[in-house]
């Protein structure tokens, strides 16, 4: 069964209570008329009306007022239970006297005090539902205030967490240190493990600013940049401190809002890199000056020696001339092998010479058709390439960056290799590109004799022939040539083959731009 609160909370507590407040002021307006014909004095009428139409303008004002209080609307059916109530309870009571006595005019009694009664119960109600409201209020207060303690405490314990991770990882930073440093340039944190070479320990940097801690030399160098990262702007730049080289990081700190109120700063001993970087750049400056110097003795030497080696062959020609007829057999081979070897030395002069001039005597970079240049390198073994019955199948070559000539003699040397140790059948030779990012990937590929997995870095160095013996003679130095060449365009070079499986020569060069004319 329900109880009196609820049946107002159904029907509406200001409801019930603005009805019953306009129900006392219409009795009191019809009440001197109903009780005319009793004859009693007017007087004692229009206080009764007075008294009953006050009490009905109090509820009904009240019950108007309602939303504006401070009380909920949930609790307005309390203050309308606490009316009626006191309505029920005086109704009760005048009915009990009118059973037991005939204590004055009873009809007045019934009127006067119920209403009455009405306006203490609206008191009574208004006071327990100010009550409740701020016993409510209160309450979900405190389990807000509860909440926000909970979250709190979380923070606070991901912050205490976190700041742990944070000390721990500064405290281990190796070779360096970390900082925090506020807008004032002050640190309020020091941590690392970078103070075991200088004159300075995190004790002596925490809580002080920059310009109380460093010489003005330093500060030349530090300050601008700690301001430019308080301006938002990371840095990094390299300093001296007692005799030690820091590297400086500085990275800043931003809150919601995207203003800095702090800088991280991570700073690294390099000292011994830099000494390293230092002894690594003389030795590639020294190594630099004797490969020129090497290259300058080999062009001086391999120009010198042919001088005395023309006269030889010029020597060798004349005895012929005069003699070859008065030579028996063996004096024939053994001239034959002179010939031969002042030939072979002529070629291998040859060879030092293009290798000693490949830097010096090359050209500059530009685009180049590896088209075009792959036509003239046949048209040039074309002799060669139609004694051999070679074969020869070429996609279609790309545009590159590169020294013309150059590349041509890359292409010359393979395509002579791939037709000099086809074995036994005609070449077959099969020459194609792939693009591979911002390069081209160019092979040579033929069905020959092969090359010995173990001799696949060694044919690129000087003298280091493809294959000894009398059938498969040369200078060594072709290859070799191409390696060089493919290093100046920054490119590699690298052979795939077995024994008698043929062999592909790649190579990579850069590829030319779409800017590029």
């Amino acid at each position: 069964m329900k109880s009196l609160t609820d049946v107002f909370s159904d029907i509406g507590g200001r409801r019930a209570i603005l009805g019953l407040g306009s129900v006392y002021i219409v009795l009191s307006v019809v009440w001197p008329f109903v009780r005319r014909p009793r004859r009693s004095p007017l007087e004692e009428e229009l206080i009764v009306s007075i008294l009953v139409g006050g009490a009905g303008l109090i509820l009904f004002y009240w019950g108007y007022r309602l939303p504006q209080s401070d009380i909920r609307p949930e609790f307005f059916a309390t203050v309308a239970s606490w009316c009626f109530r006191a309505v029920g309870v005086m109704v009760g009571i005048l009915v009990f006297i009118g059973l037991v006595a005939h204590l004055n005019d009873p009809a007045h009694n019934f009127l006067i005090l119920p209403a009455l009664a009405a306006v203490a119960g609206v008191g009574a109600g208004r006071h327990e539902a100010r009550a409740k409201t701020r016993t409510y209020t209160l309450e979900q207060r405190n389990q807000e205030l509860q909440q926000t303690q909970s979250e709190l405490e979380e923070t606070v314990t991901r912050l205490e967490e976190s700041e742990q991770r944070y000390r721990t990882l500064a405290e281990n930073f190796p070779n360096g240190a970390v900082g925090l440093l506020d807008d004032e340039l002050r640190y309020t944190l020091v941590a690392g493990q970078g103070f075991e070479k200088v004159d300075l320990s995190a004790a002596d940097l925490h809580g002080e600013r920059v310009q109380d801690i460093y010489s003005d030399d330093i500060l030349q160098v530090i300050e601008p940049n700690y301001r430019t990262t308080l301006d938002g702007e990371p840095t990094k730049f390299e300093q001296e401190i007692q005799g030690r080289t820091f590297e400086f990081r500085t990275h800043p700190l931003t809150d919601e809002d995207g203003d800095v109120y702090a800088i991280l700063a991570m700073t690294q001993d390099i000292t011994e890199r830099k000494q390293y970087e230092a002894k690594l750049e003389q030795l590639v400056a020294d190594l630099e000056e004797s490969n020129e110097r090497l290259e300058q003795f080999a062009y001086a030497a391999s120009h010198d020696l042919q001088e005395p080696l023309r006269m030889v062959s010029t020597y060798l020609q004349l005895i012929e001339r005069r003699y070859g007829d008065e030579l028996d057999e063996e004096g024939e081979e053994l001239f034959e092998y002179a010939v031969d070897g002042a030939e072979r030395m002529r070629s291998m002069i040859d060879g030092l010479l293009q290798y000693s001039r490949i830097e010096t005597m090359g050209d500059e970079f530009e685009p180049v058709d590896l088209d075009a240049v792959f036509d003239d390198v046949s048209e040039d073994l074309r002799m060669k390439i139609e004694d051999s019955g070679a074969e020869i199948t070429v996609d279609r070559l790309p545009r590159v960056i590169g020294d013309e000539n150059q590349l041509r003699q890359v292409f010359q040397n393979l395509l002579s290799n791939a037709i000099k140790f086809s074995g036994e059948e005609p070449p077959r030779i099969q020459v194609s590109a792939e693009r591979n990012g911002e390069e081209w990937i160019v092979s040579v590929a033929d069905q020959g004799i092969g090359i010995d997995p173990d001799d696949h870095e060694q044919i690129f160095e000087v003298f280091e022939g493809l294959h000894g013996g009398e059938d498969y003679a040369g200078t060594g130095i072709g290859l070799a040539v191409c390696n060089r060449i493919i290093e100046r365009h920054d490119g590699e070079i690298w052979v795939e083959s077995e024994p008698g499986e043929g062999s592909t020569f790649s190579f990579t060069l850069p590829a030319v731009t779409e800017s590029a004319p």
